[in-house]
């Protein structure tokens, strides 16, 4: 009996040391043996005793825990990993913080990639942590030393490398609401998306392509969302850029769906919702909750109270202007606010009523609330401002001045100099233009921002976040040709890229699930010359400013567009040459095989079928590789007695090839 019960507490002990281990240890980390990375610092803001540093040999120094982590990346491919150091909760404790007591944390990489964790995620993800071993890597590589946060749970947007900074926050960052938005009027002309979410499949917007038509987002601010029924909801801005959605028909909407939202923890019913300095309103919604007014007959919200509500400060003090979408300007005081209301129109628009006697004129169908710059006058003025673009002021500008026949004004970018990066000519455009970098950043009016995904001739696949101007806006101001056939573009060193101008304009498109070889979510996507960019990244905050460069998005999820993305592009030359066919391809058959042949095989891709039907760019590629980098991975075709083969060749620079048809008769 004695020996038993000394086995059986030997067993207890060794399971308790086992349990010990896999909880986590008191024990310093094992370091990496260099003194020089060891002594790297990281700076924590906003501690009950200011500001204060902890290098890697400190962070080791508190309790270690071993995490099994993983997180899936915004294009949908997990990533796993081995990771241990402290928890963030101790690290802050031992400078005398208490993670709880802040309204969130924001944690910077050395690279100025930014994330803010709220409460919200702090309180769901207790056991973030900042790694300091990483697959039993002691010394990080440089794309993730000194450390990288684990966000065990969350999406990647949050898993910051390069830790650099951590602020924390008694109070989240402060918004400055400058514009108020109707949606329906806002995201007029983007082509809704229907996204499939939980077995329902409503029409949606990407919060990407609406960003994309405000002034400014900032990516350190917080992305709030109000329902109906009052519950407010905080996100990171760099969580909801990519294959975020705003369902606005259907069950519950408007609410918010990702593939990173588990049904159930939407917010349903949204009222608005807001950036660092844009909100969009629902208007039905807000009238829900909202105390009414009547003029005419109808009920509405009052404009100031619409604008209290979203969160914009001190209307007293500004000058605001009231944009209709047929070009209304009306310019009113903050105290004349209250003499006009909000009122729901036909299809979820939105309409301006003022008092009788106002002095205002009503606008049936409103784009924008903003807070305009300078002095008004007592009164209104009308203004039309035709052509305007959402989110822009200069829009009409632009484009009027670059049309010709105005009189009494010179041609803008009609002159050639030493500064110029880019230029546009051609017989297919009205006008040569010639465009300096300062042009290109400051026509807002035709600015992008747009994450491409990309496929080389290997083949491998990317993301690309860009910031730059639309190509079809810089064609429009040189005022392209109904005729125009074929475009040129090149760089600086001669290397070019041709295209037909369809290949050029589109429509092209994203496929955030290219991975996974799925054209589900197809977005689609401006080409763009950029001058910031990320060549590894669907991130918009992490494009860099570089030379400038030709993107575009992809016809398929075989195209490959890399080749076609020309680095520092500085000419555009478009032609009212009309571009030849590709080639049709050629077959030869041996043993029940089919080869596919083509004189410009590393130039096009060569799409088939083998039932009969028609080829698309949706069909089986013969070609996925080159030649000269895997001519392994380009295999004959299994073909049957009988079975019917068509293909086509497709590629930039040429229109697509006739379909080539051979029936297989055996051998």
């Amino acid at each position: 009996m004695i020996k038993k019960s000394g086995a059986l507490l030997a067993l207890i002990l060794m399971l308790l040391a086992i349990s010990l281990c896999a909880c986590g240890s008191a024990a310093p980390a094992e370091g990496s043996g260099d003194p020089d990375y060891e002594s790297q610092a990281i700076t924590i803001e906003g501690l009950p005793g200011g500001t204060a540093q902890m290098t890697v040999a400190e962070l080791r120094a508190l309790p270690q825990y071993d995490l099994d982590a993983s997180y899936q990346r915004t294009t949908g491919m997990t990533e796993s990993f081995k990771m241990r150091g402290p928890y963030l909760s101790d690290v802050i404790k031992s400078l005398g913080g208490n993670i709880a007591d802040y309204a969130g944390v924001g944690v910077v990489g050395s690279d100025d990639y930014y994330c803010l964790l709220s409460n919200e995620v702090i309180a769901a993800t207790p056991d973030l942590m900042l790694a300091l071993v990483i697959d039993g890597e002691a010394k990080l590589g440089e794309d993730k030393a000194p450390a990288q946060l684990a966000a065990q749970g969350q999406f990647g947007p949050y898993w910051v490398k390069k830790v650099d900074r951590i602020v924390l926050y008694e109070e989240v960052p402060k918004k400055e609401i400058t514009s108020v938005w109707a949606f329906d009027s806002l995201t007029e002309g983007i082509e809704p998306y229907f996204y499939e979410y939980y077995g329902s499949k409503d029409a949606s917007i990407e919060l990407a392509q609406i960003f994309s038509r405000f002034d400014n987002v900032d990516s350190q601010a917080f992305f709030t969302m109000k329902s109906a029924d009052g519950f407010k909801k905080n996100e990171v801005i760099n969580m909801v850029k990519s294959r975020y959605y705003i369902k606005y028909e259907g069950a519950d909407a408007p609410t918010n769906i990702s593939p990173y939202i588990k049904l159930g923890m939407n917010v349903q019913n949204i009222a608005w919702f807001s950036t660092n300095a844009d909100a969009v309103i629902f208007l039905d919604e807000m009238m829900k909750y909202m105390d009414t007014e009547n003029i005419g007959g109808q009920s509405g919200i009052p404009m100031s109270e619409a604008l209290y509500e979203v969160e914009m400060q001190s209307l007293k003090d500004k000058t605001f202007e009231v944009l209709g979408t047929k070009g209304e300007k009306v310019t009113v005081p903050g105290d004349d606010l209250t003499k006009g209301i909000l009122a729901p129109g036909p299809d979820g628009s939105i309409r301006v009523l003022w008092q009788p006697g106002s002095g205002y004129e009503d606008i049936d169908r409103l784009l924008r609330i903003r807070v305009a710059g300078g002095e008004v006058q007592q009164g209104q003025t009308q203004e039309q401002t035709q052509g305007q673009a959402p989110g822009n002021g200069n829009a009409g500008q632009e484009a009027n001045a670059a049309a010709p026949g105005k009189e009494g004004a010179a041609e803008p970018y009609s002159v050639q100099g030493d500064d110029t990066v880019l230029t546009i000519s051609g017989d297919g455009v009205s006008r040569e233009m010639y465009f300096t970098l300062d042009d290109l950043k400051q026509m807002k009016a035709g600015y992008a921002e747009e994450v491409y995904s990309t496929l080389n001739n290997w083949p491998t696949i990317s993301f690309t976040a860009a910031k730059g101007v639309d190509v079809n806006y810089l064609l429009k101001l040189a005022g392209l040709k109904p005729g125009a056939k074929s475009v040129r573009a090149e760089a600086i060193d001669g290397y070019f890229a041709d295209f037909t101008v369809e290949q050029l304009t589109g429509p092209l498109y994203r496929y955030p699930d290219i991975e996974k070889g799925s054209a589900a979510g197809a977005v689609l996507v401006k080409p763009m010359v950029s001058w910031a960019f990320n060549s590894d990244s669907a991130d918009l905050a992490q494009a860099r400013d570089d030379d400038l460069r030709l993107l575009l998005g992809q016809n398929g999820l075989n195209d490959m567009n890399t080749a076609a993305m020309v680095k520092q592009i500085a000419k555009i030359t478009v032609s009212t040459a009309a571009a030849d066919k590709w080639p049709a391809p050629v077959f030869s058959v041996q043993d029940g095989s089919l080869t596919i042949q083509h004189d410009f095989l590393d130039q096009v891709k060569i799409y088939y079928t083998t039932d009969g039907s028609e080829p698309t760019v949706a069909s089986p590629v013969y070609n996925p590789s080159t030649t000269y980098f895997q001519p392994q991975l380009i295999k004959p075709v299994a073909v049957e007695n009988g079975e019917v083969v068509k293909a086509f060749a497709s590629g930039f620079g040429r229109y697509d090839s006739e379909v080539a048809v051979y029936t297989y008769e055996g051998q």
